[in-house]
């Protein structure tokens, strides 16, 4: 039982570090800072029917597309209630940007503060926040 615990403790860590292949990963939101100059952009992958979805959370100049590579946070198994995966996001001021999740298997967060061509923005995780309106499910649209 130890061993097959092991086992899939190390899977699930390997998993969240993995990356997410390009075809797999989708902006699911996109929300402009209160002062119009930067987006927060939210994406979705899909490693797969064994592993949960990655989430990962971009901020970028108004407009850009968001780089796999650079990413404010990453959490992985993220859930906004029960029944539905995922994260909200939220601008509490121009410059301070709240992830908004229920709960996580893992999260990176590489800095609290990040530089959006010379502007600063803090990254704030907020756990055990509950979102009942939240769709069953994943975010990327279903067809």
């Amino acid at each position: 039982m130890a061993r097959a615990t092991y086992a899939f403790a190390l899977l699930t860590v390997l998993a969240a570090c993995a990356p997410v292949s390009g075809d797999a990963e989708v902006e699911v939101s996109r929300l402009p800072s209160p002062d119009g100059m930067v987006d927060a952009v939210l994406t979705e992958g899909n490693p797969g029917a064994t592993a949960s979805f990655v989430y990962r959370v971009h901020v970028v100049p108004r407009g850009e597309a968001p780089s796999q590579a650079a990413y404010a946070a990453q959490l992985y198994g993220a859930t906004r209630s029960p029944s539905a995966y995922g994260v909200d996001l939220h601008w509490r001021e121009p410059d301070v940007l709240d992830i908004r999740y229920l709960q996580a298997r893992s999260i990176d967060v590489p800095a609290r503060v990040i530089d959006v061509s010379g502007r600063k923005v803090s990254i704030v995780l907020q756990d055990g926040v509950e979102n009942t309106d939240a769709r069953a499910g994943g975010m990327a649209p279903r067809d």
